[in-house]
């Protein structure tokens, strides 16, 4: 029962609290796997307090996929003032708005009901809440939600994941950086490319997503490095495996990476595999588009 968000500042794993606020839970999971939040900013950020994001129309209001902004609700779990990563969609007396915030410090002044809360990714929280900002509480270098992956989706919503959406030219245009207009201006006129370098999901423009690693989620929790290599070996040489786990307990968090020797291996093993069962579960398989899984892999370890 949780999403991974993937930001140009690390990884922020989100576990859902699907019985507490099972209607808030299923409108996060239904977003995520509409792509509904890729490029949304990080904005408001107080310090040791909370962070709102959500809006990947910003700076323009949000344009909801819902007829209305606010959606109708019935108020369920609320905010634990000592607990710091707790997750909570923006609130309108009894509705509610894709717009969420996550607390960076024990609270008691944010309005919103709770639906998640942070269960890997705390060094990120703590980057964006001593990160420069401006006097809206923006970072002055953007933080943007880049990907999500619904690792567990006990609702089974079953919806068609389209694929990753490049930024539109008015989201390009909202994009900052600690540079002078001049230089911004010429950024703004490079490939989809160097977007993803201005945005950090790649190091370099000319350094391409790795075609060899394969993302799988919605694992068994039993499900170990050495099952997942038996049983994709048979699609070509496999480089590494490597399931994603709790730093704190050693659990698995049920999604991982698989880099093979070759990208027609990844291509094979993603037209078998997707939506196979392991381990009693149906997984998810998909195209790994970033390069921050290595260069973030001491959010989870």
């Amino acid at each position: 029962m949780s999403v991974l968000l993937e930001t140009n500042a690390g990884n922020l794993v989100i576990d859902l609290l699907v019985d507490s606020a099972p209607t808030e839970s299923r409108t996060f999971i239904a977003l995520c796997l509409s792509k509904f939040y890729h490029y949304s900013p990080f904005v408001n950020v107080r310090k040791d307090v909370a962070v709102d994001s959500g809006n990947p129309c910003f700076p323009d209001p949000i344009a909801a996929p819902q007829p209305n902004k606010y959606i109708d609700y019935t108020p369920s779990s609320r905010l634990n003032p000592e607990k710091v990563g707790q997750v909570l969609f923006a609130s309108n007396g009894d509705k509610f708005s894709p717009e969420f915030s996550i607390s960076l410090g024990p609270v008691t002044d944010i309005r919103g009901h709770v639906f998640g809360a942070i269960g890997e990714g705390f060094t990120t929280l703590e980057y964006i809440s001593d990160c420069v900002l401006d006097e809206t509480g923006r970072p002055l270098k953007d933080i943007r939600i880049l990907h999500t992956f619904v690792l567990d989706d006990p609702f089974s919503l079953l919806l068609e994941a389209p694929p990753s959406p490049y930024p539109t030219q008015k989201q390009i245009d909202s994009f900052r950086l600690l540079l002078d207009e001049s230089a911004l201006e010429d950024i703004k006129a490079e490939s989809h490319a160097l977007t993803l370098e201005v945005l950090g999901d790649l190091p370099s423009a000319k350094i391409q997503p790795s075609e060899k690693v394969l993302f799988i989620c919605k694992l068994n929790p039993v499900t170990t490095e050495d099952d997942l290599r038996l049983i994709f070996q048979r699609f070509g040489d496999i480089t590494s495996v490597e399931i994603i786990r709790d730093r704190a307990t050693g659990h698995s968090l049920c999604y991982g990476f698989i880099e093979f020797t070759s990208k027609s291996a990844v291509e094979r093993a993603y037209r078998k595999m997707e939506g196979a069962i392991i381990d009693d579960r149906k997984v998810h398989v998909d195209f790994s588009q970033s390069t921050k899984r290595k260069r973030n892999r001491n959010e989870f370890t």
